[in-house]
């Protein structure tokens, strides 16, 4: 099978089944988040003490830190792959995939500003910075 073939077979499959491609995408960028949490809470491990609110705390804050900048994204991405494989499959470009990720991006950057975001950002760093004071033997 050629290049060419493969290539018409794959957009084919993507139009014949949207919702699939767009589950697995999706799927995918959840599982993804997730780890980044669990792995960023697992490794501030020392910070949990220092947490307001305990370990748990540290987790939650960890979540909807990262939560509050990733899931808007996803949302957007699965209705824009849906506009894209479904409704407007000549639009499946590079051009127009560069266009979404820079919004993406600067989605990102704007909810990352956020009041609520801020203030869960600086429990954990200040957390983290206690837990490294501590660990130095240095007075916080």
């Amino acid at each position: 099978m050629s290049e060419a073939q493969r290539h018409a077979a794959a957009v084919a499959f993507q139009h014949q089944h949207p919702l699939f491609i767009i589950g697995i995408s999706t799927g995918i960028s959840i599982v993804i988040v997730s780890i980044i949490v669990l792995v960023r809470w697992l490794m501030s491990m020392s910070a949990w003490p220092y947490h307001p609110r305990g370990a748990a705390g540290f987790l939650i804050d960890e979540a909807v830190r990262l939560g509050v900048i990733f899931v808007p994204w996803v949302f957007l991405g699965v209705f824009f792959k849906y506009y894209i494989y479904e409704l407007h499959p000549e639009l499946n470009t590079g051009t127009t995939w560069g266009a979404f990720a820079i919004c993406a991006i600067a989605i990102r950057m704007l909810l990352r500003r956020l009041p609520a975001v801020k203030a869960m950002a600086r429990h954990i760093d200040a957390a983290r910075a206690q837990a490294k004071a501590a660990k130095l033997g240095v007075a916080p």
